[in-house]
């Protein structure tokens, strides 16, 4: 009786006891944190999702057929295929490429870009909260896992890779290596099926990462760090098993981009990307640890931000004292060298400290062109993943002060506290204010050009997105233009960037046109005649296929060197806009040769509707006609050009079969051998093109449908 009296008074108490808040409980209040973090960075990030597709977003999502419908076929194109399919770049990430498939076909988001930055805000709050609880396994204390969850959230340099639509790939990749280090973590803790559960989740992570971007393979190094930081005791068989079960996914990574590579042409590095890969050893070094130096820049005071920083906004490191660049690089040196001293003599005292330094570093080495040198001299997307380290270690610090502020001293610990509270507002502010940039290309162009003076592609970009509605605009435009052309004027064609000159041509031909018809600003800068500018657009695209001439037979001789398969590496658009040039100037045999010369590289229906009407210029209507109706053949929405197909084909056969006259308005006869043989002409040329940019799938599927749909004899297509 005792005994269960004892018990029911127990019982009693427990009941009587009051519930602990769920805001208190510990899993619920680090949700509710999580989500208060989400909230702030979705404010700062607020306005981007309206941003258009820009720069190499475009290519890899709008103009990539792979992600634009769920078939086996496709899905299958995406594990085989190189991430840009037809521009050979050993880039391989087809689980990104799979999340743009997602969105365009299975989400129904197409060309609106709306979905897709959903997607990547979704992504990096995900991240946000990883990042959150990487600072709660390593800071032990939810303040200052909160103020590294914050800071990183809204940082303004994180802009490239969460507004940016192919950022997604940094986005991925960072998840990757997160989630593998946390439960790489959590394994170490437990035991049998739960361990093996762990480590399941380790190899998925890191699979993740890396089939979304290479430099997830830093997974491999980050573990061991955690490791050495704070498990040193723990088992060497357990560690060991997380290890294997990171390298796993790597090996298959590597092994099937190796596949893939293998039979694709190899595509040098231009030089005006990255100036590293043509430099001597320590002169690409020294230069690339001026880079680190100016990503540190950036991290500490993220003022001025670019989408380039292309030749020659990185000058090389010149060997000169006098060289106030050369003095950047040794500076950068010297801040590299203090802080990994700093890092190793924190090792004992400041394990947080240790752990951060050393993961700025290991997760910047991939793409920092230290060790590695990589298609890019620099990137803000870059520093995603390192990001985490260089805040990791400002919010240590940043605890470590607090904790030094007697608690006594009221007015030290609210200063301070609202000393982060503007850091962070701050922030915030200027990734809001960054995210302006990104929705218009002609703003975030301009802001390139001030935040990058030395590239050459910012400038040329900043004038090329003007819209010319004054004098000013007309005058700003052309000065950009000048300087984005002086920086490479002086470069050995092998070297030069033959777009920025087919840019300018364009751009040049533009103002002519503006003139011609009459709607230009008075008094415009370099001449009142169209012709002047017509002038300097030949000038400027004959510039442009010298250098890509050039460029060219350097990469043919690459390829022959590694045992590459060869490919032509002149662009159709070249020779459209030359023929257009010559066309301005009404030099039309010139014109026709650069047209057919495009028409040999690729079918491409504006080229040929402009060969087309050169033909008819020069007399040659059966011509004009073959032309037209591979444009249509490549491009059936045209239909405005079957009216002239008709009309031309009614000159060429007047009496002929080629023109149905039966009841209503003349019609083309396809079954006309006249007609069939140019229109499986016209089907054998789209096959052609797909062959040379390494299509084979396509090329297939044009050739059945001009057998079988068409009936187009097979050596006709072939």
């Amino acid at each position: 009786m005792k005994a269960q009296g004892t018990s029911g008074r127990r019982a009693l108490q427990k009941a009587a006891s009051p519930a602990v808040p769920v805001a208190k409980r510990p899993f619920v209040k680090h949700v509710l944190l999580v989500a208060a973090l989400a909230g702030f960075t979705f404010c700062a990030y607020s306005n981007s999702l309206h941003a258009p597709f820009l720069m190499d977003s475009e290519g890899i999502i709008l103009k990539d057929a792979r992600v634009h419908s769920l078939s086996a076929v496709q899905f299958h194109r995406i594990w085989i295929r190189q991430y840009w399919e037809t521009i050979p770049n050993g880039l391989f990430r087809p689980l990104t490429t799979m999340s743009y498939l997602f969105n365009y076909a299975i989400l129904g988001n197409g060309t609106a870009p709306e979905g897709y930055h959903w997607f990547n805000l979704l992504l990096h709050a995900i991240n946000v909260g990883l990042v959150y609880t990487l600072g709660l396994a390593i800071f032990e204390q939810i303040p200052a896992a909160l103020l590294l969850g914050a800071l990183w959230g809204v940082h303004p340099v994180l802009t490239e890779s969460v507004t940016y639509l192919v950022g997604r790939a940094d986005l991925l990749a960072a998840f990757g290596v997160l989630a593998a280090l946390l439960c790489h973590r959590r394994g170490l803790q437990t035991s049998g099926g739960r361990r093996a559960a762990w480590l399941a989740a380790v190899a998925c992570a890191v699979a993740i990462g890396m089939f979304s971007k290479e430099n997830a393979i830093v997974a491999l190094a980050v573990l061991p760090l955690y490791d050495v930081t704070f498990a040193p005791a723990a088992p060497w068989r357990s560690r060991l098993a997380s290890y294997l079960a990171a390298t796993a996914p790597c090996l298959a990574f590597l092994y099937q981009r190796g596949q893939v590579l293998a039979g694709t042409p190899f595509s040098p590095t231009p030089f005006c990307e990255n100036p590293l890969l043509w430099a001597d050893f320590w002169t690409a070094r020294l230069t690339a640890v001026k880079v680190i130096g100016r990503y540190s820049g950036l991290l500490l005071w993220p003022a001025r931000l670019s989408c380039d920083y292309s030749y020659n906004e990185i000058p090389l490191f010149g060997w000169s004292l006098g060289n106030p660049e050369d003095w950047k690089a040794i500076l950068a040196l010297a801040a590299c060298a203090a802080l990994a001293a700093l890092g190793i003599l924190s090792w004992r005292r400041h394990k947080p400290l240790f752990f951060f330094i050393a993961f700025f570093f290991i997760t910047l080495a991939p793409t920092s062109n230290v060790f590695l040198q990589i298609g890019t001299i620099m990137g803000e997307r870059f520093l995603y993943l390192p990001s985490v380290g260089f805040l990791g270690a400002a919010a240590y610090g940043l605890s470590v002060l607090w904790r030094h502020i007697p608690a006594n001293r009221y007015a030290y610990r609210f200063a301070g506290g609202a000393a982060v509270g503007v850091i962070l507002i701050a922030g915030a502010l200027r990734t809001y204010a960054r995210n302006e940039d990104w929705l218009d290309h002609h703003r975030l162009w301009v802001s390139a050009a001030v935040a990058a003076p030395g590239s050459s592609t910012a400038h040329l970009n900043a004038a090329t997105t003007t819209y010319i509605l004054t004098r000013a605009d007309w005058d700003g435009a052309v000065r950009e233009i000048e300087r984005g052309l002086a920086i490479l004027d002086a470069l050995p064609d092998s070297r030069n960037a033959p777009n920025a000159y087919l840019d300018a041509s364009i751009f040049y031909s533009y103002l002519g046109d503006r003139l011609a018809s009459k709607n230009a600003p008075g008094n415009v800068r370099g001449g009142p005649y169209a012709e002047y500018w017509y002038r300097r657009s030949l000038d400027a695209i004959l510039r442009a296929e010298q250098i890509q001439v050039a460029w060219a037979e350097y990469s043919r001789l690459e390829n022959q060197r590694r045992g590459k398969p060869g490919r032509e590496f002149l662009p159709a658009r070249l020779y459209l806009e030359m023929g257009r040039a010559y066309m301005r100037l009404s030099d039309v045999p010139h014109a026709l040769a650069a047209f057919e010369r495009g028409r040999t590289l690729e079918s491409d229906p504006d080229l040929l509707e402009d060969a087309a009407a050169a033909y008819r210029a020069a007399g040659e209507p059966r011509k004009a006609a073959q032309a037209l109706v591979e444009a249509l053949a490549v491009d059936s929405s045209r239909v405005q050009l079957t009216p002239l197909v008709v009309e031309l084909y009614g000159q060429i056969d007047p009496q002929g079969c080629a023109i149905l006259r039966q009841g209503g308005a003349p019609s083309l006869n396809p079954d006309c051998p006249l007609v069939h043989g140019d229109i499986c002409g016209a089907y054998r040329n789209i096959a052609g093109t797909y062959v040379r940019r390494g299509q084979q799938y396509e090329a297939g599927a044009v050739r059945r449908v001009a057998i079988q749909e068409l009936g187009c004899a097979p050596g006709l297509v072939n």
